[in-house]
């Protein structure tokens, strides 16, 4: 969907931290780019961080990055404060999210966007298992 298809008009996207978009159904490929940024920033070997933080998918044959195992799906990187362990080195595809992508259902889950086109927080909200 173009966004001149899409049915809210979006003016300026401001991340409200709700934490929404790393968690679900779906994945975070991992360029080889990110994971050489994402292994330096915390200081291990790519090697070390294919092996701690993704899995491999032979059909696609691509590396992704794998949840935390809990009910919602979390992303490994995702912090109870709803920010990015390595943000500062985050993957292409988290970079872009939700400016050069964004899933259809956006509105049903992410509290900048719907904030951004003058809705109201969504009523239903993703939360972390509390452990």
């Amino acid at each position: 969907m173009s966004t001149a298809d899409w049915p809210y008009p979006v003016n300026e996207f401001k991340c409200h931290l709700c934490g929404n978009c790393c968690r679900g159904e779906g994945y975070v490929e991992m360029l080889e780019d990110d994971i050489e940024r994402a292994a330096a920033f915390l200081g291990v070997s790519d090697e070390g961080f294919r092996e701690r933080y993704c899995d491999y998918d032979r059909t696609e044959k691509m590396w992704h990055l794998i949840d935390q195992g809990d009910a919602e799906k979390s992303c490994i990187f995702l912090n109870k404060d709803n920010t990015c362990k390595i943000h500062e080195a985050k993957p292409y595809q988290c970079a872009g999210f939700p400016k050069r992508w964004r899933p259809e259902n956006i509105m049903d889950f992410c509290a900048g966007w719907r904030a951004a086109a003058g809705l109201p927080p969504a009523d239903e909200k993703r939360t972390m298992s509390e452990d």
